[in-house]
């Protein structure tokens, strides 16, 4: 019994740390300095209200990275999403399959409809 405890906390410790713990070695970079030269991968769902149809991102949403993540070059990436979790969890499995994964965005939607940067630090 105590065995079964014991592995339901490290479990749950190890999803703790893979959600919310910061991914070191990616910058934070607001919307306004990103570089369109880069790869930007968009993570945000296809539903998502901020998202432009019509940008030159690559536009792959977190459920569907699995899938997708070949068709992606392993060059250095820029991330977007829209949530922490789906940003981070994003950031891990593309550096564990071997990609350059160097800045990441993180984006809300504001009260006017507008596209904010949420805070960089402290998450």
């Amino acid at each position: 019994m105590e065995f079964l405890l014991i592995a339901a906390i490290v479990i749950a410790l190890i999803s703790f740390y893979k959600r919310y713990a910061p991914v070191n070695g990616v910058e934070c970079v607001p919307e306004d300095q990103m570089n369109q030269s880069e790869i930007i991968v968009d993570l945000r769902p296809y539903n998502d209200s901020t998202v432009n149809r019509y940008s030159t991102f690559q536009h792959i949403p977190y459920a569907y990275l699995k899938r997708f993540y070949k068709e992606l070059p392993k060059e250095n990436i820029h991330i977007i999403a829209s949530d922490q979790v789906d940003l981070k969890l994003g950031i891990r499995f593309l550096k564990r399959k071997g990609y350059q994964v160097s800045k990441m965005t993180l984006l809300q939607q504001s009260q006017a409809g507008l596209i904010k940067l949420k805070k960089c630090g402290g998450y």
